[in-house]
């Protein structure tokens, strides 16, 4: 039996046809991206530094411990149509594209995380006032979508108190601080030694995601594991 949500995507695709998540040239309904952007965009490859999310070969993160995050993982850097993908869901509302960027953090996730048992998935919460702005929780749909794709339950444990600057628009020594003592989780028995999956849209310090990892662990759960959907380009040796 056909689905009824397949049944009103399938409508919706006559009216508004569908369009690749990285160009945005019209594709057939059953497909995520063009033939083009299958050919020209990189995925990342395993092996990867755990630590940043890069490919081995290009790490230069040092493998500087977290203590909150055992692992960061993502399937694209930040670049090119992946960047300006980003750019259109996030601040051109086209929400269909975090779907897309779900399918794919799914498909890492088995990969990367092959043999890993997760007990839940969850993501970066917004506040009320964001979440207005912007009309959806990008984020909640990319876990919604990994969540139906790998059998895992998605709920939403973490609540985020207070406004604060964006951190893109921060350099990165300053966006520790401001993401400090910003979340919380609201659902204490639901991440009680249990393993996480916390995902996020972009990485590119981790402050965001280490926040919220070590409200995770303070508040019970066993381990905490991340993914994004894209992480940022290595640079240069860090100091």
């Amino acid at each position: 039996m056909i689905e009824f949500k397949y049944i009103v995507q399938a409508l919706k695709y006559m009216v508004f046809p569908k369009r690749c998540y990285l160009c945005g040239r019209v594709i057939a309904p059953e497909e995520d991206e063009c033939p083009v952007c299958e050919k020209e965009v990189r995925r990342i490859q395993l092996p990867v530094c755990y630590r940043c999310a890069a490919e081995k070969e290009r790490c230069r993160c040092k493998k500087h411990r977290n203590r909150f995050v055992t692992a960061f993982v993502s399937p694209f850097y930040y670049t090119g149509k992946v960047k300006s993908s980003i750019y259109r869901l996030k601040f051109g509302k086209e929400r269909d594209i975090a779907v897309s960027f779900g399918k794919e953090m799914a498909s890492f996730v088995r990969k990367a995380y092959e043999g890993v048992k997760f007990d839940l998935i969850t993501y970066v919460p917004m506040t009320e006032k964001e979440y207005l702005a912007r009309g959806f929780n990008q984020v909640e749909i990319m876990a919604d979508e990994m969540s139906e794709n790998l059998g895992i339950p998605c709920r939403k444990v973490l609540s985020k108190l207070y406004e604060t600057k964006s951190q893109r628009s921060l350099k990165e020594r300053y966006r520790s601080g401001n993401v400090l003592g910003v979340f919380d989780v609201c659902d204490r028995d639901a991440v009680k030694n249990k393993t996480i999956l916390l995902c996020d849209d972009v990485l590119t310090t981790g402050a965001t995601l280490t926040e919220c990892a070590k409200m995770l662990m303070i508040r019970g759960a066993r381990e905490v594991m991340c993914v994004t959907a894209v992480v940022g380009i290595p640079k240069g040796k860090r100091r």
